[in-house]
């Protein structure tokens, strides 16, 4: 049976998604981490949790086969969906209708090329980010956040949990403080297995992140402020100046790094994962301020 959106089959049904799969010979590799969302209800509660609008244009990573691209084309002024499997993009022609489909893989996108035409700032992102690309993924999407107004992303519950890591938490790392350094990030809700085939062995969650307007990280920074961050993070069992020192990177001595934490009135055996977003900051700035003025 297929719905009544133009004849096309519909995704979300499990049945019309095996059928499909068997006409295209594909099989969903779990290497890839390729699950395929097939519960109408979630799909809405993203598309509504997006805040996308008639007039916002959309871009989705990882489409799959089509699920949430259908819903995004009938709430969204613009889709585009990105997809890097080829067959994949070959069923989202069957399934979707009015959506730009880009076979492209999102580590690699030139992105002022894809997002052209559009007005910077406000493009809604949606995506379905698979495990072993999460975290370059994210990172790779906020390099164009000047380009974005919010992102709305599904991925693994303890990825999630990491993303809105408050200070001192365990989960709290190099990905939690980048991403909380240019966006305001919050858990929504979980998605259990059931509602993705094949069914996954762990849960799902969908994360919002509004990009930051202006960035608490000053631009000319940014890359100064990357560096401190994954130094900290670096070596996790080492104290914050110990692991700032020992940071290749940072070409810090041990005497230097223990300055620059006591410049920023931080205690030397503070871990990195008990930093805020503002102390990493106050860092890179002493960082950028010391090497100007180091012959």
């Amino acid at each position: 049976m297929r719905d009544l959106e133009g004849g096309r089959p519909d995704p979300t049904s499990r049945s019309q998604l095996r059928a499909l799969f068997r006409a295209h010979d594909f099989r969903p590799r779990r290497s890839l981490g390729q699950t395929f969302l097939t519960d109408a209800n979630i799909v809405r509660k993203i598309v509504s949790a997006s805040g996308i609008g008639p007039d916002d244009p959309a871009l989705e990573i990882g489409p799959g086969a089509g699920a949430m691209t259908r819903a995004l084309t009938r709430a969204a002024r613009r889709v585009v969906a990105i997809e890097v499997d080829p067959t994949l993009v070959t069923i989202l022609r069957e399934t979707v209708g009015e959506a730009e489909v880009v076979q492209a893989d999102v580590l690699e996108v030139n992105w002022p090329s894809l997002l052209q035409g559009e007005r910077a700032g406000e493009w809604k992102v949606v995506a379905n980010l698979p495990y072993a690309i999460t975290g370059p993924a994210i990172l790779k999407l906020l390099d164009a956040r000047d380009w974005i107004e919010r992102l709305t992303i599904m991925v693994q519950l303890e990825v999630a949990e990491r993303l809105v890591a408050a200070p001192g938490s365990k989960t709290r790392g190099l990905l939690s403080v980048l991403v909380q350094a240019a966006c305001d990030a919050k858990l929504l809700f979980r998605v259990p297995p059931t509602c993705f085939w094949p069914t996954p062995k762990v849960d799902s969650a969908v994360v919002s992140l509004v990009v930051r307007r202006p960035s608490i990280v000053p631009p000319p920074l940014a890359p100064t402020f990357r560096r401190i961050v994954r130094g900290a993070f670096g070596t996790r069992r080492k104290t914050l100046a110990n692991a700032l020192g020992y940071s290749s990177d940072l070409t810090l001595s041990k005497e230097a790094a223990h300055a620059l934490v006591a410049a920023c009135g931080l205690a030397p055996e503070r871990r990195a994962e008990t930093l805020t977003v503002d102390e990493f900051l106050c860092l890179t700035q002493r960082y950028a301020a010391r090497a100007e003025t180091t012959p």
